[in-house]
């Protein structure tokens, strides 16, 4: 049973039906107005711009050194297997805080880089080497990434939402700059060159975090617990904050002044912390998903963005740009212009969704995943304004889909579990990704490029159709607790 706090904190229906929307009626500001998140996001988007530089450098290395596709494809399969991680790394954001993993996240992709690049310097290009470094930095991305997306409620408390869904939609205007400064500064530097100005992207955040930007420090909570069963499980006196203060510390009862504590005094309460924690439950992955299953909106967008990760993932993004120099004999310079302005769509279907001061998921959901299909439909019209304003639409529907997933894992999932809920959704969706490019290319075999668009539309409409008999899930209801074990304390 959900606890008072509980409920009121995720805006949930009191017992005669009150209050029933306002958990997706609330309104939050707009997080561009607080110079803290300015700061951060300075950080977050110099460090996107050097993964951006290293994902579009790094393939056109492999390949100019090994002329291999396959050695290409390992390099690539870093990502998926890195996310392997996703769900001991949310374990350790939720039990431990966030702090660690992004410092120790940053410091482990500047020091892969900075192995990499002497290795390419040296002449030693053997590709298990260069796939080692991959993982190490893809793992140490993932770290940062679990660390900062978990600590945003916590870091700005005041509009979690918005701002998870701000920082997406950064992300995605960050990476369009990509492939625009390898195409600028490839002729000045080459491809090593590219990747020793990725290096230094990697300290920006931590130039943020040197300045005060950054989540606050906190004791580990226990993952089991979200209030006291009774009053054994209270606090000790001397913890409490609301208790009179000791004697030993020179506070009074009567409300006069008190003097600091001691510094012994404080060390005395920081070990009872620490062996406070120390006790408690270890943190459970499991916990994570049983979170997912308790939240029915979670759940639906789980399995609508593991269908959509499966079929219009890289696989489809590969196959547009194998019509587009194929089917319609674009040179590579068009064929680019064209996946540029398919970014830019994605970029604002992005903004149109993050940018509202109420999030209602469920419409800008089924009118992504609607654009999706209806833009895989229309590709096969063989006129080329149609199949262009077809890439358009569905870019700018996925867009869309994108950011309300993200900002409503913010908003539905429990804090507590935040870390643990992720991870295991990044590796479901990740697992569904890896079958993108194997079934499209089959599929391309077998029926041809058009017939295959035509397909792909028709298994997105599933997604809708997903989503009209889960309707029902979508009515607020209060954001399920913690995980937490059963006792026989009243």
């Amino acid at each position: 049973m959900t606890d008072a706090g509980t409920a009121e904190e995720a805006g949930s229906v009191t017992p005669d039906g009150a209050g029933a929307h306002a958990a997706d009626e609330s309104v939050e500001p707009n997080p561009l107005a607080d110079r803290r998140f300015l700061v951060f996001a300075a950080g977050n988007a110099a460090n996107n711009v050097g993964e951006a530089l290293y994902a579009t450098a790094l393939p056109l290395l492999a390949y100019q050194l090994t002329d291999s596709l396959v050695v290409m494809a390992w390099l690539a399969a870093a990502v998926p297997v890195s996310d392997l991680f996703a769900p001991a790394l949310g374990a350790w954001a939720d039990r431990r805080g966030v702090r660690g993993l992004i410092v120790q996240g940053l410091l482990a992709q500047a020091g892969a880089a900075l192995a990499m690049n002497l290795l390419l310097l040296g002449g030693h290009s053997a590709p298990w080497l260069l796939f080692l470094c991959a993982v190490v930095l893809e793992t140490g991305g993932l770290a940062y990434r679990t660390g900062w997306m978990t600590g945003v409620p916590a870091q700005f408390p005041d509009c979690p939402v918005r701002a998870r869904g701000t920082l997406n939609s950064l992300f995605l205007a960050t990476t369009l700059a990509g492939p625009l400064l390898v195409a600028v500064l490839l002729p000045w530097v080459g491809y090593q060159g590219l990747l020793w100005l990725n290096l230094p992207t990697f300290f920006a955040p931590l130039v943020v975090w040197a300045v005060g930007v950054r989540p606050a420090r906190s004791a580990p909570a226990c993952p089991h617990k979200t209030a006291p069963a009774s009053p054994d499980e209270t606090a000790p006196a001397s913890l409490d904050k609301t208790a009179p203060a000791p004697s030993h510390e020179g506070g009074r009862t009567d409300g006069g002044p008190r003097r600091t504590a001691p510094r012994w005094v404080k060390r005395r309460a920081a070990g009872a912390q620490a062996r406070a924690g120390a006790e408690a439950p270890p943190s459970r992955i499991r916990d994570g998903w049983d979170a997912i299953r308790q939240d029915k909106r979670i759940s639906v967008m789980l399995v609508a963005d593991m269908v959509l990760s499966a079929v219009c993932g890289t696989g489809l993004t590969s196959l547009i740009v194998y019509h587009l120099r194929h089917g319609w004999a674009l040179s590579g310079q068009q064929a680019g212009l064209a996946i540029a302005g398919m970014n830019v769509a994605s970029l604002v279907g992005n903004l149109l969704v993050s940018q509202r001061r109420r999030l209602r998921p469920w419409t800008p959901m089924t009118l992504g995943v609607a654009a999706r299909s209806v833009a895989l439909i229309l590709m096969i019209v063989p006129v080329w304004p149609v199949f262009m304003f077809a890439v358009v639409l569905g870019a700018l529907g996925q867009g869309a889909v994108m950011a309300t997933v993200v900002m409503a894992r913010v908003r539905y999932l429990p804090p507590g579990v935040l870390g643990r809920a992720s991870g295991l959704i990044w590796l479901l969706t990740g697992g569904a990704a890896l079958l993108s490019p194997v079934f499209v290319s089959a599929l391309d075999d077998v029926v041809g490029t058009p017939p295959t668009f035509l397909v792909l539309g028709i298994a997105t409409t599933t997604v809708l159709l997903h989503l009209r008999l889960t309707r029902a899930a979508w009515r607020p209801v209060p954001r399920p607790q913690e995980p937490a074990r059963r006792t026989n304390e009243p």
